[in-house]
């Protein structure tokens, strides 16, 4: 008994037959899905047992993996081999001054030699 066409369902005779991606065609009926052309064995595309022509082969686009806590010691750890840790906190202090906690007996007597050697 022949098999029916993938696409028309009408009976497929052995001369018109196209067995492609685990279906049986007529010549005509195995055409792209969105611009109808005609494929054959050389030119299709097949994506979720359909076929397709190389223009209209639909585009697999990838998922995000989540943030697990596996990928997030990895992050950490990148950013620490990578320096870009340290360098932020560089450039944060790096406009800051020191600044003196105490004044020690020896710092005012500087302090105090400087302001006399800046009257003169």
């Amino acid at each position: 008994m022949n098999p029916p066409c993938a696409r028309c369902g009408k009976t497929v005779y052995p001369t018109e037959k196209v067995n492609c991606l685990d279906k049986n065609w007529h010549k005509g009926c195995f055409h792209c899905d969105v611009c109808k052309m005609t494929l054959n064995m050389n030119n299709y595309k097949g994506y979720d047992k359909r076929p397709y022509c190389s223009a209209h082969y639909p585009k697999t686009s990838f998922t995000i993996v989540a943030d697990t806590p596996e990928n997030l010691r990895l992050r950490q750890q990148s950013e620490l081999q990578s320096q870009v840790k340290y360098k932020k906190d560089f450039e944060e202090s790096k406009g800051r001054g020191f600044s003196l906690v105490m004044d020690t007996p020896e710092l005012q007597r500087l302090r105090r030699t400087q302001d006399v050697i800046s009257n003169v």
